[in-house]
């Protein structure tokens, strides 16, 4: 039994929403100097916030947030400018 065209249609454009919704809501997904990237998981929001501002401070990234985790009592740290892990320069270059 073949699924009529409009079912079919229907089926693809559902798919392709679901894809296109799921990329976007993604902080990790998105390119260029602005990006976010994940940089710790922690236990509680006080130790995430906690390296956050420490990060702050030492100058390894220009703004920070913390977010719920994968797990049920899981806090990931999300990370923004600054140096990336391999020390290089992760923001845009002054004009």
């Amino acid at each position: 039994m073949r699924p009529s065209p409009t079912r079919a249609t229907l089926a693809l454009g559902l798919l392709a929403g679901a894809v296109l919704w799921n990329a976007a809501a993604s902080p990790a997904t998105a390119s260029g100097s602005t990006s976010w990237r994940e940089a710790g998981h922690f236990d509680t929001s006080g130790a995430c916030q906690r390296a956050g501002r420490e990060g702050l401070r030492k100058n390894r990234w220009d703004e920070y947030k913390c977010r719920p985790g994968r797990g049920d009592a899981n806090v990931t740290l999300w990370v923004r400018g600054g140096r990336s892990r391999a020390g290089a320069p992760h923001h845009a270059p002054a004009r």
